[in-house]
């Protein structure tokens, strides 16, 4: 008689955790991604009675702790909205693993640069940079070089960024490099401009002097043991007070090779 009393006692607990519902409700758009839910249990009994997708009702396959709710199947639009409630045992609540799903995702990312007018060039930073700054390069002499480093903007929005830069004649390539805060670096994809001025060169042909340049530009002069005597931006490169041997000129993305007698 005990006994009976018993397994009628454990049967009714069971029917009254079973009776005893509560709900919970996830709200968000559609992005793509699935919504995963821990499924909660004791012994043989699991907490979810019902799922119910945007008035759609989910009642099988519900024995398991781990449930994903496979949002693709319903063939929602990108940015869909999707209503999620969870009927579950009020003494076993489920839990939604990844309620970011129906989240935008603020995705860190550099936008290509542009190219406005007068060599000013413009990109976007979208999400939460680092501590690095944001570093703009330019290919020159068959490399890349640094030609600005700027603070970042430390929010999450769509910061505008504009450069004017210095170009040489002919194809001229630009990218932004920047990290996250996770200091994951990310790489910008090239802009590529032609900004449609003479080919600058070397007027004269004997420099004991000096070289004249067609026209004021930057440049960098390298002696034949490849270390840097002169730099800066003119027309006119003195040269009076190097010694006779040969030199690399570069200027206007090109290298150009010249002996001084």
């Amino acid at each position: 008689m005990l006994r009976s009393l018993l397994i009628i006692s454990i049967v009714f607990i069971f029917s009254l955790l079973q009776a005893q519902t509560d709900t919970l409700r996830v709200s968000g758009l559609y992005y793509g991604s699935n919504v995963f839910v821990y499924n909660n249990s004791k012994e043989d009994l699991f907490g979810l009675k019902k799922i119910i997708v945007n008035n759609d009702t989910i009642t099988d396959e519900l024995n398991y702790n781990g449930i994903e709710i496979d949002l693709e199947s319903y063939q929602m639009e990108e940015e869909s909205r999707v209503n999620i409630l969870l009927i579950y045992a009020a003494s076993l609540a489920p839990v939604v693993v990844n309620p970011d799903a129906l989240m935008p995702s603020v995705r860190f990312r550099i936008t290509k640069p542009k190219y406005l007018k007068d060599n000013v060039i413009q990109w976007k930073v979208n999400g939460i940079p680092g501590d690095n700054p944001v570093v703009v390069e330019q290919y020159r002499y068959n490399s890349w070089r640094v030609v600005a480093e700027i603070d970042p903007v430390d929010t999450v929005a769509n910061n505008v960024y504009t450069l004017t830069v210095k170009p040489h004649s002919g194809n001229n390539q630009f990218r932004v490099r920047c990290h996250d805060i996770n200091n994951e670096e990310l790489i910008s994809k090239e802009l590529l401009f032609n900004p449609g001025f003479a080919k600058n060169g070397i007027q004269n042909t004997k420099y004991e002097s000096e070289i004249v340049l067609n026209y004021k530009a930057e440049f960098e002069l390298y002696n034949e043991e490849g270390t840097l005597v002169k730099s800066g931006e003119d027309r006119y490169i003195k040269t009076s007070d190097l010694p006779k041997g040969k030199y690399l000129l570069f200027v206007d993305n090109q290298i150009i090779e010249i002996k001084k007698k």
